[in-house]
């Protein structure tokens, strides 16, 4: 892998773990989710597919974050394979 390369994914990771740590962006994160889930739990029980649309959210909120890790990780598996 180039300089180059390695250097677009440190800052990529960079911006990533600024993220995950902002209070701004967890906080919104959290009140999103708690908010989807207040909806799951005040649906009537015969609204099967609100509830499997609210949970679709709820899952790609998830998946979302995850995209932000696995940028990191890639970067800290780069940087170890260079050293090895």
């Amino acid at each position: 892998m180039s300089n180059e390369e390695i250097g677009d994914m440190a800052s990529t990771a960079e911006a990533a773990k600024e993220m995950l740590n902002s209070a701004v962006f967890n906080r919104a994160f959290e009140d999103m989710n708690r908010s989807i889930m207040d909806q799951i739990l005040a649906t009537p029980p015969e609204a099967d597919a609100e509830r499997e649309r609210l949970y679709a959210m709820f899952k790609a909120g998830q998946m979302f974050v995850q995209q932000f890790a696995g940028l990191i990780n890639n970067y800290e598996l780069a940087t170890q394979e260079e050293v090895v």
